[in-house]
């Protein structure tokens, strides 16, 4: 008797749980790929729209034929269905929105569509395996694919199934153990079963620093751009949002860069920056003031009145002769664009999308800002172009100052500018660079000297103009003075030639200082 008493102890709290799960809140339904097949195994997740916690779930996967009944708290949710990874299948994870769950709601059949494998190793610079490193991948619209097993294992590696077409992918390496990786930004497209092979992640160190308000205010959601000194391109830094107290942390290699803090988008501060800063340490940069300021805005239109998207603004304090860190300067769809500057006069230019030819530009110099304004731009039209020369310069009488060397290029090579006047125009020529090397002009109102090579000059970047050398390695940028005359009374000039094996990818000139004719 004693085992059928035991038998019935057991038997009435299941039974009572079973009553209990039949009336609950609740999802059914089932999941099948395109085939029509039950897929098995699926993992469903709940994303709580409107604010609260995670809810409780219960039996949240389906069974082997595809089907689920799952219990949740009552609410509204996103509903997440996450296969089992690669190489057990390679389908998408599927998603229904704004379910509404009060008793058993119903989803019908979830089909999953089909993807690709998408895999990847992550390795030190001392070719090791790396875990814990986050691979976040974006479709081409821009939205963040909802996956599992992104991070990479104790062996380095991770394998997602993704969708065709163009990806981004952002490698963050925050949640490593032991060592400071920098974290860095991907672009693939997929079309079949891809593997990413080795993604070499470059040693870093933290770099921190505090946004305040000039009446020492911690400024809370003000972003932070890191900029590479010598290429221009601004980097994939996560972590540059800063914090309630006003800190930012990120991670960088060493190298040298520009620094720029902008303002959240609720407050009128002017952005604050500092430039040609050499990281080779853990370093902290101190206080970025941000400057109370006013709003300048309006639209661009090219020269038939049409209005341009992804215009470029950017603003010069004329008493500084520095420019405004705006951030996000760039036109929006209908030509519009917002700026916070100080109060004071203004050099504003406005530049086409997809060039960095100065000849392109609308200025507007001398624009007086005491309150908020309206400019708007007009735009040119085609800028004037430049050519190659197939053979190195002969002499010319310099109409400019060289300031110390360039650096050392393939076979020993350093690029060298030199400078000729004829009539009205001013002519750079560069020579002594690698043959058919892409390359840029650089052209900004100073230079310094590098820390780490005080003979090597480097021109502070207010304008680039991409170009490609000749078979000799030489080229040539034509340059009217009234156009140079726009920078300022001087202006420095220098050409960046694309080179792998010099310092940092690329191999430096002389600069040289312009003076404007008169």
């Amino acid at each position: 008797m004693t085992p059928l008493r035991l038998q019935r102890l057991h038997t009435v709290p299941l039974l009572l749980l079973i009553g209990s799960l039949a009336s609950a809140d609740a999802i059914t339904g089932r999941v099948v790929d395109s085939n029509g097949v039950g897929v098995a195994g699926v993992d469903i997740d709940f994303v709580t729209l409107g604010g609260g916690g995670n809810p409780h779930e219960f039996n949240d996967g389906t069974d082997a034929n595809g089907n689920f009944l799952t219990t949740v708290d009552a609410g509204v949710y996103e509903v997440r269905f996450y296969p089992p990874v690669p190489p057990a299948t390679t389908l998408l994870t599927g998603s229904v929105p704004n379910v509404v769950v009060v008793g058993t709601k119903n989803l019908g059949t979830i089909t999953l569509g089909n993807g690709f494998s998408l895999q990847g190793t992550a390795k030190n610079a001392a070719n090791q395996p790396v875990g814990s490193v986050k691979v976040d991948i974006y479709n081409a619209g821009g939205a963040l694919l909802p996956l599992k097993n992104n991070t990479t294992s104790a062996f380095g590696t991770f394998n997602v199934a993704v969708p065709a077409g163009a990806l981004r992918l952002e490698v963050r390496t925050n949640l490593v153990f032991g060592q400071i990786l920098v974290p860095q930004r991907l672009f693939t497209t997929v079309s079949t079963a891809t593997n990413l092979g080795t993604i070499a992640l470059q040693t870093g160190f933290h770099v921190t620093g505090t946004a305040r308000t000039q009446a020492g205010t911690a400024v809370s959601g003000a972003n932070l751009d890191v900029v590479d000194t010598l290429t221009g391109d601004t980097l994939f830094t996560p972590g540059d949002s800063t914090t309630t107290a006003g800190l930012f942390d990120v991670v960088l290699a060493a190298g040298t860069y520009d620094f720029e803090v902008t303002r959240p988008a609720a407050l009128a501060l002017v952005g604050a920056a500092q430039n040609g800063v050499t990281i080779g340490a853990t370093t902290n940069l101190g206080t970025f003031a941000l400057r109370s300021g006013v709003f300048l805005s309006g639209t661009v239109r090219d020269r038939k009145g049409a209005l341009v998207a992804a215009a470029d603004v950017n603003v010069h304090e004329v008493a500084t002769g520095l420019p405004i860190a705006l951030g996000s300067d760039n036109t929006n769809a209908a030509g519009f664009y917002s700026v916070v500057v100080p109060r004071g006069l203004m050099n504003v230019v406005f530049t086409p999308p997809g060039t960095r030819n100065t000849l392109a530009k609308d200025r507007h110099n001398g624009v007086e800002i005491v309150a908020n304004t309206t400019l708007n731009g007009r735009l040119p039209g085609t800028p004037a172009s430049f050519a190659s020369t197939t053979q190195s310069p002969a002499a010319v009488a310099p109409v400019a100052l060289p300031l110390g060397n360039g650096s050392l290029g393939t076979g020993g090579s350093t690029p060298h500018v030199l400078a000729s006047a004829n009539g009205n125009t001013l002519t750079l020529h560069l020579f002594g660079g690698r043959p058919h090397a892409p390359a840029q002009m650089v052209l900004g109102l100073s230079e310094r000297t590098l820390p780490s090579a005080p003979e090597v000059h480097v021109v502070q970047p207010l304008a680039r103009v991409a170009l490609s050398l000749d078979a000799d390695g030489s080229a040539e940028f034509t340059l009217p003075p009234d156009e140079m005359g726009s920078f300022g009374r001087t202006t420095f000039a220098q050409f960046a030639v694309l080179d792998p094996a010099a310092n940092l990818g690329r191999a430096l000139s002389n600069v040289i200082a312009l003076s404007t004719p008169r």
